[in-house]
């Protein structure tokens, strides 16, 4: 985002804190385009000049918390004492549930569940600068990588899930070790 213009970095930023604001009040179906904009200080035509709905603004959302959880993983990752994983599973067990279950659980209609598909990819591509793929390297070595990037990206969701339906049962450190602990088994 830093190579767009400056007035486009600050639309999407006060579009972005907006919803984060807004979904703290309600579930994002009942959040309209207006409500963004008049919150974002910004105006309905310049919403629709940078997004075709709301839908379209879920997907730039997401993508835009994805990449500041990714970022945040790749840039504290000490090779020695951290692990990748581990870093993003933190990062998203901080995030607010209603962000999360709009991340992980989002089910409104066709069209978004097609949007939701680039998220996933999006994901995807950048789990594979972690999990790595050496370019001369056997085709049934390639399936494997693709496979624990899926595996493992299955896991972190239904375990950041897991846990914010039962943190009243078990501490975060416990759980990150539970988490931990998970990653190893898969990763041999």
């Amino acid at each position: 985002m830093e190579d767009l213009d400056l007035r486009i970095q600050k639309t999407y930023k006060s579009l972005v804190e907006a919803i984060e604001i807004l979904l703290k009040e309600k579930e994002f179906e009942k959040i309209s385009v207006t409500e963004i904009c008049d919150l974002a200080m910004i105006r309905r035509p310049t919403f629709y000049k940078h997004f075709l709905d709301k839908y379209d603004f879920l997907t730039f959302f997401i993508k835009s918390k994805m990449n500041v959880i990714f970022d945040y993983a790749f840039q504290n990752l000490n090779e020695e004492e951290s692990n990748f994983f581990i870093l993003v599973f933190e990062q998203l067990l901080q995030q607010p549930d209603n962000v999360l279950h709009l991340i992980f659980s989002i089910q409104l209609n066709s069209d978004v569940m097609l949007e939701m598909v680039s998220v996933q990819e999006y994901g995807q591509n950048m789990l594979k600068n972690f999990v790595n793929l050496e370019e001369n390297v056997s085709t049934n070595h390639v399936i494997k990588n693709e496979y624990k990037r899926q595996i493992i990206m299955g896991v972190t969701i239904q375990s950041v899930d897991w846990y914010k339906n039962n943190k009243e049962k078990i501490h975060i450190e416990e759980m990150l070790k539970l988490y931990e602990k998970t990653l190893e088994n898969l990763m041999v």
